[in-house]
């Protein structure tokens, strides 16, 4: 089973709205409502390319209702901690721009954490655990190190999603999967990083990572593979910046179901890339007809 907890989530609702204005009345063209976060969406992806899986976190209010129902829709299991401030609400203006607000979101209290710990400790060997660094306004870090932890103790792989301020306290924890930024790796070596020239300069330091396989996105609007000692590229055209957060979180779940089934990390890349593409397609996040459909054009370089 593979297991997705989302500390934070929300529901977002976005709204495109061409030539926006500051102090005037802007009619959208389109708006949406979605569960946001990227357990979440981790979830709905591996859901579409046939993998079970089950959404955990935090929910609560009408938002946590939302976002529980629409997750229940999908046919995903959801096993979310209920809370007793609501689940937060972030607003996307998208068009030639972006602009969002994000609420501060809920307080989680120490029973309701402690509730989540106890659920997580139900996951064994075979079973994989997607964890990421994007918390509620009162919890830290160190639900992390005991989430890690507990699938240290259950012989459980985990994933790790995780930002700049965090790199260095969990990249030698073991992690199956980990997807670091540009501005991690920058935040760690105190360098700059906007060729691909340069982030090789840093491929041993990499590799050093105690984590199996480091995904890299985008320098030179290529996404990077470190496994095993070699490096592999492909490139994304027409990145927008807008959706980049569906286009890992895609992604990481691509990477991660076809990791499952075949243990060939080639194919897995490949397998991540094309949700990558089938993510900048579409409103939402992919869906297996559109994956399937860029999944033979995907073509993965070895750089070294």
């Amino acid at each position: 089973m593979i297991y997705t907890v989302t500390l934070n989530p929300a529901l977002e609702f976005v709204s495109e709205v061409n030539d926006f204005e500051m102090d005037k009345n802007n009619i959208s063209e389109f708006d949406l409502m979605l569960p946001s976060g990227k357990g979440i969406n981790v979830s709905r992806v591996l859901k579409q390319l046939g993998l079970p899986t089950v959404a955990s976190g935090f929910a609560g209010g009408f938002t946590g209702d939302f976002i529980e129902d629409w997750i229940t829709r999908e046919d995903i299991k959801s096993e979310f901690i209920r809370i007793d401030d609501n689940t937060r609400i972030n607003i996307k203006i998208t068009g030639s721009s972006k602009s969002v607000i994000e609420s501060k979101g809920p307080s989680i209290s120490h029973q309701e954490l402690q509730e989540l710990l106890y659920y997580l400790s139900r996951v064994k060997e075979g079973d994989t655990v997607f964890l990421s660094t994007a918390f509620p306004k009162n919890i830290t870090e160190s639900v992390i190190d005991r989430m890690i932890g507990i699938c240290k103790a259950n012989k459980a792989e985990f994933v790790l999603d995780i930002d700049e301020h965090y790199l260095e306290r969990f990249i030698d924890e073991g992690a199956l999967l980990e997807n670091v930024s540009v501005k991690c790796l920058e935040h760690l070596f105190k360098t700059k990083i906007d060729s691909e020239s340069e982030l090789l300069r840093w491929k041993e330091k990499i590799f050093d990572f105690n984590s199996r396989f480091v995904i890299v996105p985008f320098v030179d609007n290529k996404v990077y593979l470190f496994a095993e000692n070699s490096v592999h590229a492909f490139e994304i055209d027409n990145m927008i910046e807008q959706k980049r957060d569906f286009v890992i979180d895609s992604m990481i779940a691509g990477f991660i179901a076809t990791f499952i089934r075949t243990s060939n990390f080639e194919q897995s890349f490949k397998m991540a890339n094309a949700c990558a593409v089938a993510s900048l397609k579409t409103k939402d996040l992919p869906k297996k007809f559109q994956i399937d459909e860029y999944l033979d054009n995907v073509e993965i370089i070895k750089i070294d």
